[in-house]
């Protein structure tokens, strides 16, 4: 897979609305909508991808070049 756009979030830190830690952007699913997050104790959770980001759902610590 070639590094694009939108694959500079995986493995960047995020944080959550409703949750205490931050998690890990482990991967994006395009196919399916999804990208998905690991918390602590190796909890993962999935969200839809792009509105997750795109509503502030998931905050990036990062910004785009």
């Amino acid at each position: 897979m070639a590094w694009s756009n939108e694959t500079y979030l995986i493995g960047e830190k995020v944080t959550v609305v409703g949750e205490k830690a931050f998690g890990v952007v482990t991967r994006i699913d395009f196919k399916r909508g999804l990208i998905y997050v690991l918390y602590k104790r190796g909890r993962e959770e999935a969200y839809p991808y792009p509105e997750a980001i795109n509503q502030q759902v998931l905050k990036t610590e990062v910004h785009q070049k």
